[in-house]
């Protein structure tokens, strides 16, 4: 069951972010492997989009360590363990909850026993910036704890996430999943020390081609792709179509959006998940109705046009 309702969701995620993703462009170190337990450690500038961009463009399933507090009714934990989603607690959250990760770690190396991979991002904390910040310990620690278990063949992916905007759509992502580590080659001697030369070989993947910037200014120019007069041509009608669907839509849904998540890092993440949901409930809607009145064949094509033309348009505006 938490198998088809992940692979359903990233299906849906898929589609949805070429629309509201202009470009996506993904790297793979060469050596990449897919068998092996693995850490994929990556920064983390955009909320649990980042969870939802790295996933799609990742080709094995993916489990995620999420703040714990997520976690706190019964109905939303079904739904996250179904996404693959294991709570993580830390001491903001009461240091009550602090005993429940012991049950997290053992289902971590559950999971790595079985040649899975579970996505960490590393800074801890999520700041809509173009840098790197201090790396948090608990990579490290949880690539330890496997090691104590006997999971020696755990390897560790750097990888770093890059956005052309944080605010507008559409935008374009660059993701770079690096060149591999193998924990088990780092010294065991000293905890503190495994901590250190850990974080020190992490943070030189993650900065591996890492686009780094102090304003949307200074980083748009790093995602600049002029397209041909001919592309730009050929896209302008079914663009405009698409802009005159879909804007309503849109513009309704980024409202919700901003006022829900006002001075906070969660808009592209809430605004994502609204459309995600929403936008084909709305579709189907409109399709129906008009099957209603004007029959079967009217319908199915305003049903393909709405998303057509809404990639149109995203095709045209990046």
């Amino acid at each position: 069951m938490s198998t088809a309702v992940y692979s359903f969701f990233k299906l849906g995620a898929k589609l949805a972010l070429k629309i509201y993703c202009g470009k996506t462009v993904v790297h793979f170190d060469e050596a990449t492997s897919y068998t092996a337990p693995k850490i994929i450690a990556s920064n983390h500038p955009n909320s649990f989009f980042d969870a939802i961009v790295i996933a799609v463009n990742y080709p094995k399933p993916i489990h995620f360590l999420a703040r714990g507090d997520a976690f706190n009714k019964p109905l939303v934990a079904n739904f996250l363990n179904a996404l693959q989603l294991i709570p993580i607690y830390r001491l903001s959250e009461g240091k009550s909850n602090l005993i429940k990760n012991e049950d997290t770690f053992k289902r971590c190396i559950s999971l790595f026993k079985e040649n899975k991979t579970i996505l960490i991002f590393s800074e801890g904390l999520c700041i809509n910036e173009w840098k790197l910040r201090s790396l948090k310990k608990g990579t490290a620690r949880l690539a330890l704890l496997a090691l104590n278990e006997g999971v020696d063949n755990l390897q560790i992916q750097p990888t770093n996430l890059n956005y052309s905007s944080f605010s507008k759509n559409p935008k374009k992502v660059l993701i770079n999943f690096n060149q591999e580590f193998n924990a088990s080659v780092l010294t065991l001697e000293q905890d503190n020390f495994f901590y250190t030369t850990f974080n020190s070989k992490l943070k030189e993947g993650i900065l591996d081609h890492l686009q780094v910037a102090k304003k949307e200014e200074d980083v748009a120019a790093l995602f600049y792709e002029k397209k041909s007069h001919a592309q730009k041509v050929a896209l302008t009608i079914p663009a405009l179509l698409g802009y005159i669907l879909n804007a309503p839509i849109y513009h309704f849904f980024k409202k919700i959006a901003q006022k829900k998540t006002k001075n906070t890092v969660f808009y592209d993440s809430v605004l994502f998940g609204l459309l995600l949901i929403c936008y084909p409930i709305i579709v189907v809607s409109i399709a129906v109705l008009v099957g209603l009145f004007a029959g079967l064949l009217p319908a199915v094509i305003l049903f393909f046009i709405f998303p057509i033309t809404a990639f149109c348009y995203s095709q045209y505006k990046s």
